[in-house]
């Protein structure tokens, strides 16, 4: 099992914004079940894509306003930035397929 990164306000710019590679973005907080239904699904995207994807949680409670600033509106949503910038978000629980469509879109 891979340890995704935990981001926060104190390392979101270094994580995120600054990385060379394109970063998936797993937004969720504890008391979320879809959050956790999505886990092995990101894990996998992680394990998968090591070198070329960096994949990173934010807990939305303990950064409400990452959350905000992203336009999160539910969990779990899941986002990619490449080149710090947002390049598209998915929303809900989704198969891993539509993931694998949403990186490629932006490889």
């Amino acid at each position: 099992m891979t340890t995704l990164t935990a981001v926060n306000d104190s390392n979101y710019a270094r994580e995120v914004i600054d990385s060379r590679e394109p970063v998936l973005v797993k937004f969720w907080a504890p008391w979320c079940g879809p959050c956790k239904m999505l886990d092995p699904v990101v894990e996998s995207i992680a394990e998968e894509r090591d070198s070329a994807l960096k994949v990173v949680t934010i807990n939305v409670d303990e950064a409400p306003d990452l959350a905000a600033r992203n336009g999160v509106r539910g969990l779990p949503t899941v986002a990619l930035f490449k080149g710090g910038e947002k390049a598209e978000a998915l929303t809900g629980v989704q198969p891993k397929e539509s993931f694998d469509a949403l990186i490629a879109r932006h490889a």
